[in-house]
């Protein structure tokens, strides 16, 4: 299993220079200056490992040269600590190419007894150690290697290094399928990465997470890790890291069938692949390519792909791939009919994966292998590779066991072995009940194909404005030929620009105006709400003074102290936090029910999404339409009384619903009490729904219901407001 691990942790390593770099990013033409204005050989070496640093993060293209580059300058640098400052960028780049032989090969001959006085360098070293333990299954020396590094990163409070860090123990875990252990990990990198200054680690520690869900089959919420992470790197603008989530979210699509999803997102990652000169992605992504175009029957596609991806492994000489793409390629030959080439090629992936105890892997070929026999008539050697497939490797998480069950319970009803056909048969009806998979394959399939829809849409406006760009570029050059027209362009085109600078100044200012008087309106709106309900408030304190009941309404007036700090310190506020809102619904539903004497009961529920994204919600947005399933829904009188208060996010939306199960608003309305009662609440929220409509140009709504249409009882409100987040404190 050695070489997964090498896998499991290319990705990190990418970026491991940028994540223990420190000071601001300097720019490419101040790391070739400070190259060249360098006074010492000493200096000049830590200015080409600054500029080589940069290219790992923004060109791998130019990092490779870079490195060969420094390589054959080598004698250059005499010292000895230059020389393994040199051996260490080396293995770096080793590990990223997947030249595991010569990455372990540099690490045990040079790097195993280095000591680095330089920080910077220790740090690096480490992790380039925990990676040698982990190909070398030396779990307890891995671990103690990263334990280390965190006790020495605690001491300087670096938060970035030690998310990596924390990444790197959820690697571990995961690969030994521990699973508490790698979300406890994953949680605590996420957690370091949220206090970090360096927000792009937060990116890896999302997608770090994302890895878990996705090893251990969760793949609706790997692909929500993987979305959240894009949404991140956008904004952050940190393109590269979004190679990685759009490879992820292409396999989980394969995985569950949605390959025009799959296509689309590694079209997308071939994209970014390119743009920063990738080419390792870009094998990775072709070697993807070829299995969706295989599944889609589009043979001459495939090939290509997976031959054009197994040249560029061959020359990084890395063996997994290409036993990857053996394999890639025997799928083919079988489709073909070429029986011949599948199974040679089949046998070089499993004298690979079968050399390196990498059961997975091996898995599959076998699964394949016996599809092949199958294929063939030789249902013999089928059953054989079937059953060694199910034997082999971690099984537990293999999407693929599923058709293996089905294929030998096949098998077996061929062979009349109806007792194992039908065992067979109960294993798959087992493991599809047991996981979520196929049950939630739409789920992941509407959740790729909406950020496909957005990513294809920002696509299309960056192709735009590289288009007009270029054609302001070509105008410039023309106007070259010609002094006098271009003088008089620029001079004519400065007019211009000016007028528009003042209309677009103009607008601004009418614009924050009435973005001014929306927000005084929205205040004095507020300001109108609490007085209503203060005063509905101190009627439940006066209802237990007159009852003389001291230890009640001591109990009820310490809630209510806190229900009024709450409402006087947020109300003036636009928006609040969602946790905020729930905890002011809770005290508030907490003191009407004791002064009914507990007649009735209530629910909050607050999706996970809303909570961990930070959701912001207007103040007292619900509390009106609670009241009124209290006071007028006659819950006290009612059997089993309740009130759900639920938050979702819906379409891009936050969707607020009220349910109680009283009266209802046909019997509610016949009582006196209703006729001769004057509420503006329902007037005020819909005129506070109005102006956030308004200012943030949403579509929201206030909508009444029954509960039970047939029954006419119970009310249901229905509350959708814009969707906002806390980014601040994100």
């Amino acid at each position: 299993m050695l070489n997964r691990f090498f896998l499991l942790g290319i990705f990190c390593v990418f970026f491991v220079v940028g994540s223990v770099a420190q000071g601001p990013l300097k720019s490419l033409q101040q790391l070739n200056e400070q190259v060249a204005g360098a006074n010492t050989i000493k200096e000049e070496l830590a200015a080409k490992i600054e500029r080589i640093d940069y290219f790992a993060q923004s060109d791998v293209r130019k990092w490779k040269t870079a490195l060969i580059q420094l390589k054959k300058q080598r004698n250059r640098y005499p010292s000895k600590e230059s020389q393994q400052k040199i051996d260490v960028l080396v293995a770096e780049y080793l590990l990223k190419s997947g030249n595991n032989d010569a990455f372990k090969s540099i690490f045990s001959t040079k790097l195993a007894s280095v000591i680095f006085l330089s920080k910077d360098f220790h740090l690096r070293l480490n992790r380039l150690r925990f990676d040698y333990d982990l190909a070398r299954e030396n779990w307890n020396s891995a671990k103690e290697t990263a334990d280390s590094t965190l006790r020495l990163l605690r001491k300087g409070r670096n938060n970035a290094q030690s998310s990596i860090i924390y990444q790197d123990l959820s690697r571990l875990y995961r690969t030994r399928s521990m699973r508490d252990s790698a979300f406890w990990a994953s949680d605590r990198a996420i957690s370091f990465a949220k206090r970090s200054q360096k927000r792009e680690v937060l990116v890896q520690a999302l997608q770090n997470q994302a890895s878990n869900y996705g090893y251990f089959l969760d793949l609706e919420s790997a692909v929500q890790k993987e979305l959240q992470a894009i949404r991140l790197a956008e904004e952050l603008h940190v393109d590269p890291l979004k190679i990685h989530s759009f490879i992820e979210i292409a396999k989980y699509s394969s995985y569950v069938g949605n390959w025009t999803e799959a296509l689309g997102y590694l079209k997308r990652a071939l994209q970014l692949a390119r743009e920063f000169h990738d080419d390792r992605s870009i094998a990775l992504i072709g070697l993807s390519f070829s299995k969706v175009y295989l599944h889609q029957n589009q043979i001459t596609l495939a090939y290509y792909h997976v031959r054009k991806a197994l040249r560029y492994f061959e020359q990084e000489m890395d063996v997994y791939h290409i036993a990857q793409c053996a394999h890639a390629i025997g799928n083919i030959a079988s489709l073909q009919g070429d029986f011949n080439l599948a199974k040679s090629t089949y046998g070089k992936a499993i004298s690979f994966f079968q050399d390196q105890k990498m059961g997975p892997e091996l898995a599959e070929v076998y699964q394949d292998y016996g599809e092949l026999c199958i294929q063939m008539g030789d249902l013999k050697n089928a059953k054989n590779y079937l059953e060694q497939s199910i034997a082999s490797g971690d099984i537990v998480h293999s999407i693929s066991l599923i058709d293996r069950y089905k294929l030998l319970s096949q098998i077996s009803m061929k062979n009349g072995d109806l007792r194992n056909a039908l065992k067979h048969q109960n294993d798959y009806i087992h493991f599809l009940e047991s996981t979520s998979i196929k049950r939630n394959d739409s789920k992941i399939a509407e959740l790729t194909s909406s950020n496909l829809r957005e990513e294809r849409e920002r696509l299309i406006e960056l192709q735009q404005r590289r288009i007009e760009k270029e054609k302001k570029e070509q105008e410039i050059l023309k106007l070259q030929s010609d002094r006098q027209l271009y003088i008089s362009l620029i001079f004519i085109f400065a007019i211009i620009f000016g007028l528009i600078i003042l209309f677009l100044r103009m607008k601004q200012v009418r614009s924050r105006q009435e973005q001014r008087e929306a927000e005084l309106s929205q205040t004095l709106l507020r300001a109108q709400m609490n007085p209503h309900f203060v005063f509905n408030a101190m009627s439940v304190i006066q209802s237990y003074i007159y009852e003389n009941n001291p230890e009640k309404s001591s109990q009820f007036l310490v809630n209510f102290s806190r229900l009024m700090r709450l409402i006087l310190e947020n109300s003036p506020k636009e928006f609040i936090p969602i946790e905020l809102e729930l905890e002011i619904l809770d005290k508030y539903l907490s003191t009407q029910k004791m002064r009914f004497e507990n007649r009735f009961s209530y629910v909050l529920h607050v999706s996970d999404d809303l909570l961990f994204n930070k959701a912001m919600v207007p103040p007292m947005i619900t509390q009106p339409f609670i009241e009124n399933a209290i006071e007028h829904g006659q819950l006290h009188t009612v059997k089993n009384g309740q009130i759900h208060v639920t938050m979702v996010e819906h379409q891009g939306q936050l969707e607020i619903t009220i349910s109680d199960n009283g009266v209802g608003r046909k019997k509610s309305a016949q009582t006196k009490k209703i006729r001769t009662h004057k509420s503006m609440a329902i007037d005020i929220t819909k005129e506070r729904i109005g102006i956030l409509n308004k200012k943030y140009k949403f579509n929201g709504s206030l909508t009444f219901s029954d509960l039970d249409e047939r029954k006419e009882s119970g009310t249901l409100v229905k509350i959708v407001l814009p969707l906002k987040f806390d980014t601040a404190n994100f």
